[in-house]
């Protein structure tokens, strides 16, 4: 599969709630070279165009970290093994 087959849909916990819609996956790369999905980034309202803000340790100019933090609020990494998709 493509990652612009999981963006954007919505992801649920193992009870079926849902968690929200798939804004980014973080990939690993593994001893043998090949990558695979680490985790997701999942967002509870449209996502919209991320900034790389919303991931820990970026910083940038104060304004703009201070208005994507706002439009991101709620965003938060999910391990891929938790995240649940419905066909």
């Amino acid at each position: 599969m493509k990652a612009s087959d999981y963006l954007g849909r919505t992801a649920h916990d193992a009870d079926g709630r849902p968690l929200g819609r798939i804004a980014d996956l973080i990939t690993t790369t593994a001893p043998d070279g090949t990558h695979y999905i680490h985790a997701a980034l999942v967002t509870p309202r449209h996502r919209g165009r991320l900034l790389g803000y919303e991931r820990p340790g970026f910083h940038g100019p104060w304004l703009i970290e201070r208005i994507a933090n706002w439009l991101h609020r709620g965003t938060r990494e999910i391990p891929w093994t938790d995240v649940h998709l419905t066909p």
